[in-house]
Formats: C-alpha cells, structure tokens, sequence
C-alpha cells in the first residue's frame, strides 16, 4: 500500500483526564526530549498492538503508530497519561484504517475461496450421528431416553445411572442394554420403512 494520506485522518484526539490538570508547555528541546523517551518506550508496543488486533501488515501498523505520535505530538500539552491516550488512539486509528481498507481495498484472491473453521468441520463431522441418536432416542421410552441420555450424552457411569434413576447397578446395567438395543431396532426399522415409501 502507497501513501497512507490517501485516506482520512484515523486518529481521534482524546483527552484522558482534567484538562485543568494537564502539565504546562515546556520549552521546545524539553518537549521533544520527553517525546523522544516516550515515542522508544511505546512505539514497538502500538505497532504491535494494531498489528496483532487488527490483523494489519507490519508496515501499515508502523505508518498508523507514527500518525498516533504525531496527533500526541501535537496534543502533548493537553495530555495527562500518555500511555492510555497513545493505547486508545492506536485502537481509534485501526478501527478507521479496517474501515477505509473496507471500502477502498479489495479483497485478496485468497478470501474468495471458502475457508472453513476446524471447529465447525468436527462438528459438520459428527452433526450426522448426533442426529441419529437424537431420532434414535426419540423412538423409546421416556425411562430409556432418560438412562441413555444419562450413559451416553451426559456420560454418566452405570453405578452414577443407577443413582439417578434410584435402582441398583445391576438392574441399571441391563436397563441401559435393553434400551440401547430397543433404540437400535426401532430406529433401524423406522429407517427402512422411510426408505420403503
């Protein structure tokens, strides 16, 4: 990218505190002695601040923290603590920089191509089985929905089933056996008979 005057002015004077508060001028080599400190104490702080937010290249994140410290330059006199006002108007000026590059820049040919989310690919992976056993759950009784849920959904251990279900192990044990297989056969015949029509 060219010049970065091409698009408006990104920073946003802000003045954090009493402005009645804000230290007097001081002469022009004192000011730019404190400028000088101020600008190697944060400049690598901003450029990397809006380069790691806003997902901008190094070299518009260094262009956007050298407008900052002009504005503060400029404004030095009226501001009380330089590293919030420096912090707030690196964010104002990447906000402004994302919306100009949204209206001005085309997007790269690489944005054109879907790209998927690993997140959202496992669960594309196992939204079909999900499915499954939700219409598998559907077709047994509500004391089998609720020890299946339990054992398989909620991972629940057979002793923990019987618990909740207020019966022993053993009887939860085959309780979730025979619901499983109940499930599985009914779901299995409902699906032939959807495949049958």
């Amino acid at each position: 990218m060219g010049s970065l005057s091409c698009y408006p002015p990104c920073v946003t004077v802000f003045c954090l505190g009493n402005p009645a508060e804000a230290h007097q001028p001081s002469t022009v080599f004192d000011r730019a002695d404190e400028f000088g400190a101020i600008y190697e104490e944060n400049y690598r702080l901003l450029v990397g601040t809006v380069r790691d937010h806003f997902y901008i290249s190094e070299i518009d994140a260094e262009g956007l923290a050298h407008e900052v410290f002009l504005a503060y330059f400029l404004k030095a006199d009226e501001v009380s603590n330089s590293r919030a006002w420096l912090l707030s108007a690196i964010f104002n000026a990447g906000r402004a920089y994302m919306r100009w590059r949204a209206r001005h820049v085309p997007l790269p040919a690489a944005f054109d191509q879907e790209r998927s989310d690993p997140e959202f690919a496992r669960i594309s992976e196992a939204l079909p089985d999900q499915m499954a056993a939700r219409e598998a759950f559907a077709c047994v009784t509500a004391r089998c929905q609720i020890a299946l849920r339990l054992r398989y959904l909620e991972g629940y251990s057979i002793p923990e089933v019987a618990t909740e279900l207020n019966t022993s192990s053993k009887y939860a044990a085959k309780l979730v056996s025979r619901c499983l297989r109940q499930a599985q056969d009914r779901y299995t015949k409902r699906g032939e008979r959807d495949a049958g029509s």
